[in-house]
């Protein structure tokens, strides 16, 4: 007897198949070509995926309710696990009203050696007046030579709320590979009711990145609905951190920190207790980490 769980995995390992059937080869010139969209909305005390819509290697699990009907976890998966030159990934997320929505990632992406061939990925959040989207994947790792394009466009109307953040590794420090010959223009941008509250770009390559001070990983970590009670919580997390260089800063309600370490795992440590610890103020909400966080 088949139960609903079973149920919904061999729907999911079906859609999975299809899709990968219309996949084009790994190692054409065209790269990847991947969509995801993704509208969840508010029934009864309940959130829940409405609509989904994607095409190529961009899939989700089913969605978790780890802490209770009201805000659903998303799992984000990318088969091929890493990204390559002439890759050109897309994904819109849209809550409506009153739902809330949280999306990860199960490890980190991977951005290979192109070629000098751009790779890109796009996230276009579109959040309703009421609801609340936070958006927390795992770091993005840059090998030396990633020609990367990164943009994360968040709009907001009336009353949304968001949280989110960015982190990125330049080379890999443990094996002695610097990010020398790679470029990264990367881009996140926050609007509300079409006014754009941030807007933060950075283009650059090999040893010009600048401000990094010789630091491999950087981040960058947004939340609305701040007030300096949250700003003060963030300088008291940071005060305890241990190999990173942190701030932040208020821009009208939103809290903008950024980060800079040698490695990557200092950086999401910190800035992962930096949204335990400013969620119940910011979203109303106790902080409960994704089960995969813990795997």
């Amino acid at each position: 007897m088949t139960t609903p769980t079973d149920a919904a995995t061999i729907e999911e390992t079906a859609t999975s198949l299809e899709c990968r059937e219309n996949w084009p080869l790994r190692g054409s010139t065209s790269g990847w070509r991947a969509e995801l969209e993704l509208r969840f909305a508010r029934r009864g005390d309940r959130t829940i995926v409405v609509s989904r819509r994607q095409d190529g290697p961009l899939l989700i699990q089913r969605p978790f309710y780890p802490e209770g009907e009201g805000v659903c976890h998303v799992y984000l998966l990318h088969p091929p696990a890493g990204i390559v030159g002439g890759d050109d990934l897309k994904m819109t997320f849209k809550v409506e009203e009153e739902a809330h929505a949280l999306v990860t990632t199960p490890g980190a992406t991977r951005w290979y050696f192109s070629r000098g061939i751009d790779a890109q990925m796009q996230q276009r959040i579109q959040i309703a007046d009421g609801a609340i989207f936070e958006w927390l994947p795992q770091e993005s790792l840059l090998f030396d030579g990633a020609h990367a394009k990164l943009a994360t466009r968040i709009e907001l109307e009336g009353s949304a709320r968001f949280c989110g953040w960015e982190i990125l590794g330049l080379g890999r420090p443990a094996l002695g590979e610097c990010f020398r010959n790679g470029v990264i223009d990367f881009r996140f941008e926050l609007f509300r009711d079409g006014r754009p509250a941030l807007l933060e770009r950075q283009r650059s390559g090999g040893d010009g990145l600048p401000g990094l001070q010789g630091n491999a990983a950087c981040a960058t970590f947004l939340t609305t609905n701040a007030d300096l009670t949250a700003l003060n919580l963030s300088r008291e997390v940071f005060s305890n951190a241990e190999d990173v260089l942190c701030a932040s800063t208020l821009i009208g309600d939103v809290l903008v920190a950024r980060g800079l370490s040698g490695r990557c795992e200092p950086l999401t440590k910190v800035f992962s207790k930096l949204w335990s610890t400013l969620r119940p103020l910011t979203i109303g909400k106790p902080a409960v980490v994704p089960r995969i966080w813990r795997t």
